[in-house]
């Protein structure tokens, strides 16, 4: 199923499925993934899987102190994968090349986008995650905005939290 909005609680192998997958569709298709969810809710985790998905050359590592680092793909194209967790002001994103990047038509993803504030893309795929009672399983809710395309479904094996809404242009939050 794919679809605008989805929601759902997964094993940490089930997130990297997901994530691959992600990857995938996103990769040559110049999609701003926004990472959002507090320290060890399994971003870096995401990203790293999602990375393998579209075919990058090297592990991800994270970018937590270098901010950025790009990532060469099988396929010759290239991804990027931002941590914006030093980030203390929107305004300290034009010394990373920020809309040089959004502009690029590479695919980037951005972990703790919050602190990008209103410079985000219009179009763009939202993630939120969040650990659920236990710590076991990760809280997972992803929506297309603007004119981003439609979400890679769900692996095959996943809860839903609710019923996820695939009806195109739906409104809400992450």
């Amino acid at each position: 199923m794919s679809g605008r909005r989805l929601e759902a609680e997964l094993d940490e192998a089930a997130l990297e499925r997901w994530a691959e997958r992600v990857g995938r569709s996103a990769s040559g298709r110049g999609v701003v993934v926004a990472l959002r969810g507090p320290l060890g809710a399994g971003k870096t985790t995401f990203v790293r899987a999602a990375l393998r998905g579209a075919g990058a050359k090297r592990a991800a590592r994270s970018p937590t102190y270098t901010l950025h680092r790009p990532h060469a793909l099988r396929d010759g194209g290239r991804v990027h994968h931002l941590d914006l967790y030093r980030i203390a002001d929107p305004s300290e994103l034009d010394e990373l090349g920020w809309e040089e990047l959004m502009d690029s038509g590479e695919t980037v993803f951005v972990e703790w986008a919050g602190r990008a504030g209103d410079r985000l893309p219009a179009d763009r795929w939202e993630v939120e995650l969040n650990m659920s009672a236990g710590g076991a399983r990760r809280r997972l809710r992803v929506r297309a905005v603007g004119g981003a395309p439609d979400l890679p479904g769900m692996p095959e094996v996943w809860e839903p939290t609710g019923t996820p809404a695939a009806a195109a242009g739906e409104a809400g939050a992450c």
